[in-house]
């Protein structure tokens, strides 16, 4: 996972994963470990989130992580990682969360970032890897999919590894052909990038 590439514009896609493309969990890197959510993690949870410029403020993080909180806590504390290292140090965090993309809610892949001292160290992919493997023992018959943005290129290029490909239909507020364009217009800045 990569920080947030701001000099690009903006631009929502989304990616699906079929049920069953995740064969295994990809384990944690040695020195790191996986801790159950607490409050003592907010602060960290807010920084974390603000590192990698998935919000503006930690004013904005604290917000949304309080009404995810407020929601459904228990849900919450079932379904995010909060990946530590051997100081305590929150280092990476993801989890699954009801998105609002389409008519009815489905379980997205949902805030995932490492903090930048933390990255290159194989945490997005095991997060990923161990989200994807819980989602396939959910009874549901949608795919398991993520919403993320053209500036962040690097954390598409990690998607497309695990097998996530781009989603080309129509959900709210987006026909087909803008799906289309929006990846076709990603794809792009996927080459400049490579």
């Amino acid at each position: 996972m990569t920080t947030v590439d701001l000099s690009i514009p903006y631009r929502k896609v989304l990616m699906v994963l079929p049920k069953k493309r995740v064969g295994s969990e990809h384990k944690l890197k040695e020195g790191f470990h996986y801790e159950k959510y607490t409050d003592d993690l907010f602060d960290a949870w807010c920084s974390l989130q603000t590192g990698v410029k998935l919000f503006e403020t930690k004013e904005q993080a604290a917000g949304k992580l309080k009404e995810m909180l407020a929601e459904d806590r228990a849900f919450f504390e079932a379904n995010f990682l909060f990946v530590m290292d051997e100081k305590g140090n929150l280092a990476a965090s993801a989890g699954l969360w009801p998105g609002r993309d389409f008519d009815e809610p489905r379980l997205r892949i949902h805030y995932v970032a490492t903090d930048p001292s933390f990255q290159h160290n194989g945490l997005a992919r095991s997060m990923l890897t161990k989200l994807a493997v819980k989602y396939d023992t959910l009874k549901t018959k949608y795919p398991l999919y993520l919403a993320t943005q053209a500036q962040s290129y690097g954390a598409i290029r990690l998607y497309a590894s695990i097998g996530f490909t781009p989603y080309l239909g129509a959900y709210k507020g987006h026909t087909q052909e803008q799906s289309e364009q929006d990846w076709e217009e990603t794809t792009k800045i996927l080459r400049e990038h490579a």
